[in-house]
């Protein structure tokens, strides 16, 4: 099969290096679309890859699948999807069977219902509920802020389909509101760019919206620096952000400590030196709550390692996943 030309998909190409661009998502290169394309034609929308769809819990979820080995499940985060993992496809496949799947509400799932069940809950069921569809388990589980909450949920609730888990700074914030000022942190976060966020969503300013939400979870002037893949990515997602916006203050389902403390598999923390302090509060009380832990930092790194510093983050979890291979998740007793 002769690979289509996408002139401006994914950075028009761009290797690691070569780019002037912060690229977020990271780029697929052409020898991996080269890959996929010999096993299924490449979707003509720029930016897109061939995806498979399962039903769930009364919605549908669309999921990028490539490679063979141990299944690794990726987790998305706010305002992203199956794409915001690219740059984790092509060494990812090289040994396992990748799964990158976009959760509830977001590109390129239909809209259903109103938003008000968009919880860190709903979503953690429709991974297991996902993972179980597909016979998939036991899976290395691998998810990113909110997407690490709902992977931390999952692992907690069905711990029999997880083989290992890796949480990038996942924000659980009722981890943070028992600790001391933790209630203050949160405030504070959604006064600097969560609310001013949803009002730009509400007067239908989609770019100022995204740009505050981006620039105060990755730095000031982070959005200006984005590629216009990246930038897809995020617009693509408004309907979610908007559903997550107007549940900010429910939209985070109960995990206590003796939660964490129920996770019995082997769990890597990944850090950024550059992430907000908050972040690293939680992931502080994740290393000493959760029993089979370890934790690393990468220095350069914000809060999405994996789009930022895609190199020190695949290098990292590969070599924990790679630790573990084989390893049988524990099916809970009755």
């Amino acid at each position: 099969m002769v690979m289509r030309r996408h002139p401006d998909r994914w950075g028009s190409l761009r290797l690691h290096g070569q780019q002037s661009e912060i690229s977020m998502p990271g780029l697929v290169t052409a020898s991996f679309l080269q890959q996929v394309a010999q096993v299924t034609p490449l979707p003509e929308r720029p930016y897109d890859l061939p995806t498979q769809n399962v039903h769930v819990n009364g919605t549908d979820l669309h999921y990028f699948e490539f490679g063979q080995g141990e299944p690794v499940v990726f987790v998305h985060g706010s305002i992203g999807d199956y794409r915001t993992w690219s740059a984790q496809f092509e060494p990812f496949s090289a040994r396992y069977r990748v799964i990158s799947y976009s959760r509830r509400y977001h590109y390129p799932n239909p809209w259903v219902g109103d938003g008000t069940d968009y919880t860190t809950r709903v979503h953690a069921d429709d991974l297991s509920a996902f993972i179980d569809r597909l016979r998939l388990g036991p899976v290395h589980l691998v998810g990113q802020s909110a997407g690490g909450t709902v992977a931390a949920l999952c692992a907690r609730h069905t711990p029999s389909l997880i083989r290992t888990l890796v949480l990038n700074e996942a924000d659980i914030i009722p981890l943070l509101l028992d600790l001391d000022g933790g209630r203050q942190e949160f405030e504070s976060l959604i006064d600097r760019f969560e609310r001013p966020a949803a009002q730009a969503l509400a007067s239908g300013d989609y770019e100022l919206c995204m740009k505050t939400y981006t620039d105060g979870v990755l730095g000031a002037g982070t959005y200006d620096t984005l590629s216009a893949e990246a930038r897809t990515v995020m617009l693509d997602n408004v309907p979610e952000l908007r559903a997550e916006l107007l549940s900010a203050h429910h939209f985070y389902s109960p995990f206590s400590a003796e939660d964490a403390k129920s996770i019995e598999a082997p769990t890597l923390l990944v850090d950024g030196g550059c992430t907000i302090p908050t972040y690293l509060r939680i992931s502080a009380r994740l290393r000493d709550l959760i029993p089979n832990a370890e934790q690393i930092c990468i220095p350069d790194a914000p809060h999405s390692a994996h789009t930022r510093t895609p190199d020190a983050f695949n290098r990292e979890v590969l070599a924990f996943l790679h630790r573990h291979q084989g390893r049988t998740a524990r099916t809970p007793q009755p």
